[in-house]
């Protein structure tokens, strides 16, 4: 029986190097985890079904794979950009689907996933009572938005989106039968 040398450990950065693909992989599980619902759900807010919402969002994620998503300063609203610009791209056939929502890895559709509670059911057939313009604006500042990066991710100008706003939230308000307050936006 002869002994074989015993094999030395790697170098710290050696290991820290051959670590990283595996740290990466869990980092953007936990992304697509914590960002494919509310990608879905703004989707929604701006018109389209579940499974409009579903699609294109996927589509999205698959623009930012394999390597992408590390490079970007904010992959959230590039994320939402790009799921936007698919669904409107899917608006114009407006084809029901045939084929079934594709599963997320570990066998689980998201579809499950989204599960809106009242208020944002309210939300919904509030917002979907909106001009498109108006819809648009209100939806990304419900994601956290303001006017300027909104207008600069829709490339329009901040005026617009900034009036857009405005008169979605007085027809939200009236909608609601409640009296606007006097504010600066």
């Amino acid at each position: 029986m002869t002994d074989l040398p015993a094999q030395a450990p790697l170098p710290a950065v050696q290991q820290r190097e051959r670590d990283v693909p595996a740290q990466q992989d869990h980092v953007f599980e936990a992304f697509y985890t914590s960002e494919m619902t509310r990608v879905s759900v703004f989707l929604m807010n701006l018109g389209a079904s579940p499974y409009e919402a579903s699609d294109a969002a996927h589509e999205a994620f698959l623009k930012l794979l394999p390597d992408k998503w590390r490079m970007l300063e904010h992959p959230g609203a590039y994320l939402r950009t790009v799921a936007y610009r698919q669904y409107l791209r899917q608006a114009t056939s407006r084809a029901l689907p045939t084929d079934p929502v594709p599963d997320r890895p570990g066998g689980t559709c998201p579809m499950e996933l989204i599960i809106l509670t009242d208020e944002q059911q309210q939300m919904l057939a509030l917002l979907s009572q909106l001009p498109p313009a108006e819809r648009e604006a209100m939806a990304w500042s419900l994601e956290g938005f303001n006017h300027e990066e909104t207008a600069q991710l829709l490339g329009k100008r901040p005026a617009a989106v900034r009036q857009a706003y405005k008169r979605a939230r007085t027809r939200l308000i009236s909608a609601l039968g409640l009296k606007e307050a006097t504010t600066n936006e």
